[in-house]
């Protein structure tokens, strides 16, 4: 298989299950007084909301599949890296869809100052967010 194929198998089925299950945004801005002296001064205040955006099965897949064969024609990749992306598509493929609720919770937790609002990706999905010198990417925040 070449890369191309196996960025276009795993693009659709991510794509597939993104498209099924949309996505949560977590967006906080902040408040309050500058400026104000003594106990009269308002802390500043952070509100963050979650809101569900729709995925484009085609957008997805073709920005997925782009990025993934361009990936998995790196020479920096080995076969060990591939046989992790395959364990990192399909346990994206295998999560359950957010709920409202839990963007909420996560929302939240922004708003108490957690230094991630992000859903969590599986272990074996930090090449996609570090992938290997070399490969023309770049760095991944």
């Amino acid at each position: 298989m070449t890369p191309a194929d196996g960025a276009a198998v795993a693009a659709r089925a991510v794509c597939t299950h993104q498209a099924q299950c949309g996505d949560y945004a977590v967006v906080c801005m902040g408040s309050g007084a500058a400026g104000g002296n003594g106990s009269d001064a308002s802390a500043p205040a952070t509100t963050c909301m979650a809101s569900f955006e729709p995925v484009v099965f085609q957008t997805c897949f073709d920005d997925a599949r782009t990025t993934l064969a361009q990936l998995l024609a790196c020479p920096a990749i080995t076969a060990a890296d591939v046989d992790t992306l395959e364990m990192c598509f399909d346990a994206l493929d295998a999560q359950k869809c957010e709920t409202q609720a839990e963007a909420d919770a996560r929302a939240r937790a922004a708003e108490s100052g957690a230094t991630t609002s992000e859903a969590v990706l599986p272990a074996a999905c930090a090449l996609l967010m570090a992938p290997p010198a070399g490969c023309g990417f770049p760095p991944k925040r």
